[in-house]
């Protein structure tokens, strides 16, 4: 991991990653997810599945690994996932997983909650 304002990030609590993500991706109008024949995705505690992402290559590269080792890191403009993913993911009752680590699980997020924090 190299240095920067962002590095350390995998030690941040849930909800600490989850601010982080809002605030790089406004920043970049990107984020991340990692795919190979349809994206990555979890499920929570109660079995719903979530889109996972990360606010940067570097960190989905990270989790490239055990499940998700044939996956790739892609990014997904803000814009496309503001006006197209959102109402996807809804319809098919996904939420958003947010941030995982090696170390810690996503935080689940509601897609529509999820593009108002970051409009």
């Amino acid at each position: 991991m190299s240095s920067g304002k962002y590095a350390g990030m995998v030690d941040l609590s849930g909800p600490d990653r989850l601010q982080v993500f809002i605030r790089k991706v406004s920043e970049t109008q990107e984020l991340w997810g990692l795919y190979v024949d349809g994206w990555a995705e979890a499920s929570d505690d109660n079995g719903k599945k979530g889109l996972v992402v990360w606010p940067d290559e570097q960190h989905a590269r990270l989790c490239a690994t055990d499940k998700w080792r044939q996956h790739a890191p892609k990014a997904i403009k803000l814009s496309s996932f503001n006006e197209r993913w959102v109402d996807k993911l809804t319809r098919m009752r996904m939420k958003v997983a947010v941030f995982p680590t090696p170390f810690d699980g996503p935080v689940f997020v509601d897609a529509v909650a999820l593009r108002a924090e970051l409009l």
